[in-house]
């Protein structure tokens, strides 16, 4: 749908401006020959241009949100590894001796059934990593070790509940990064849509959409080098699904990436961990590899 309304787009501005050129030759005619003896013909251009005059293209109502996510510094080589991750929940192990090596870089999407324990498997990679671990969640045996120079950045499936309240938008954003420039906020925010007065939004009245946005903000705000999402397109239409597939593309850090949209998977993974009934695959390749092994 994005694809087709920008080639409609740049089908009409083509129109235009075969029409203003022809409405450039017209008028240099009239001006040459209006006071001469060729009243007849420059009447008849006149009508022509009348005709051929444009109106104002409508502006676009495409919104595209700009996505871009940086690092402030890269992770060590050896960014994650952890051994034997085992989670239960009422007796059944949701997650069984789950033991895995991740390199920086390396694009890993996690995929599965709804329940199969993916968003389990982040919470125990998080459980002690400080400030992002969910301290209602216990770990029922298993080791975790984050590499030299981690720096998390998260987006949980409930992302608005990591939202406070009470703020404007600029002011929330700018928690996270106190020495930030006020233009350098109002520019990011302007990137994800919050431009002009939306930036002064109260949080507690955004959309999910506009939750989500803003959590990206944070992102590209605080640039760190390993990117944990948890279904992160929720609530996005497809110029921002679109944006976000970009981005993680051309980031050059680490992604854990929780996911049902097969496409994003196609484009983004370098490598999966998926959740089956007798326990988690770790295939080391891209979706259509594993597909075509699977079909």
């Amino acid at each position: 749908m994005v694809m087709a309304k920008t080639q409609i787009r740049s089908t009409l501005e083509a129109q235009n401006a075969q029409r203003e050129k022809k409405i450039d030759q017209l008028n240099d005619f009239i001006a040459r020959f209006a006071a001469g003896t060729r009243s007849s013909q420059v009447t008849s251009r006149r009508k022509e241009v009348e005709r051929l005059q444009t109106n104002d293209l409508a502006r676009s109502n495409i919104q595209r949100p700009y996505i871009r996510f940086d690092q402030v510094r890269p992770s060590g080589k050896h960014i994650l590894e952890f051994k034997h991750i085992t989670k239960l929940y009422d007796g059944h192990k949701v997650i069984d001796g789950f033991t895995a090596n991740v390199l920086r870089g390396e694009r890993i999407c996690l995929m599965g059934r709804n329940g199969a324990g993916k968003t389990t498997l982040i919470k125990s990679l998080l459980n002690n990593y400080p400030g992002l671990a969910d301290k209602d969640f216990v770990l029922d045996s298993g080791n975790v070790s984050w590499g030299h120079e981690a720096h998390i950045g998260y987006f949980p499936q409930d992302v608005g509940a990591t939202i406070e309240p009470g703020l404007t938008v600029a002011e929330w954003l700018h928690r996270w990064d106190p020495a930030a420039h006020v233009e350098d906020i109002r520019g990011i925010l302007g990137q994800m849509l919050f431009s002009g007065e939306e930036g002064d939004k109260q949080t507690k009245a955004l959309s999910g959409g506009e939750q989500a946005r803003l959590a990206f903000c944070k992102l590209i705000l605080t640039k760190p080098n390993i990117l944990i999402f948890d279904e992160p397109t929720n609530h996005l239409d497809l110029e921002a699904i679109n944006a976000l597939n970009i981005a993680l593309q051309r980031y050059e850090g680490t992604v854990l990436l929780v996911t049902h949209d097969h496409d994003l998977i196609d484009e983004v993974a370098t490598r999966l961990w998926n959740f089956k009934e007798d326990g988690i695959e770790d295939f080391q390749g891209p979706y259509a590899e594993w597909k075509g092994m699977h079909n």
